[in-house]
């Protein structure tokens, strides 16, 4: 293959768009659901900052009776049984047919959700007591919104591009200060 250094574009005027439908109205509107509302998903995220900085310190706390790898066990099964019940309400007791199919369509990776947050419950139970909570979140969250970016940037997971600008890498300058900070004070 030969490269040259001229750019070539494509003129897109010749393209014809076929559509399946025969009019605009014969297209159904999709229904809005709360989720698809952006100030309810960023409270819903609040909450989910709340759970995160309380499950490890509940989760350490925990361990201290039981034991560390036990108070795991017991952490992970509430968590099924709480997953189970929110499964059955959003498919309304009924499981789709296609169910086993669509899972075996599923990437290798997507299935190491459980032990990456078993890692995650485990170091938790782990650092607090040493570190404590305040510290552990903080590092925990500087690094899980650094990899956030990264994910964004190089579309690992399949997701879609957001660059990892200068704005982000200034952010992230601010929270590795922060982190610093809390851990010093």
């Amino acid at each position: 293959m030969i490269h040259s250094n001229e750019s070539h574009t494509t003129d897109l005027s010749s393209v014809k768009v076929v559509s399946r439908q025969s009019s605009v109205r014969s297209i159904k509107p999709r229904e809005m659901t709360l989720l698809d509302n952006v100030i309810f998903c960023a409270f819903l995220c609040l909450i989910g900052g709340v759970a995160t900085a309380s499950q490890g310190a509940v989760n350490s706390k925990l361990g201290q009776y039981t034991g560390q790898g036990l108070s795991s066990i017991i952490v992970f099964c509430t968590g099924a049984v709480v997953s189970v019940v929110y499964f059955l309400i959003e498919v309304k007791g009924r499981p789709p047919t296609n169910l086993s199919l669509m899972m075996a369509k599923a990437p290798w990776w997507s299935w190491t959700g459980g032990l990456i947050g078993a890692i995650f419950v485990i170091i938790t139970i782990l650092a607090i007591p040493k570190l404590g909570a305040g510290t552990t979140t903080a590092i925990i969250v500087c690094t899980q919104t650094i990899f956030s970016c990264v994910i964004d940037h190089f579309q690992i997971f399949d997701l879609p591009f957001r660059q990892y600008s200068v704005w982000r890498g200034l952010a992230t300058v601010g929270l590795i200060g922060c982190v610093a900070v809390i851990a010093k004070f």
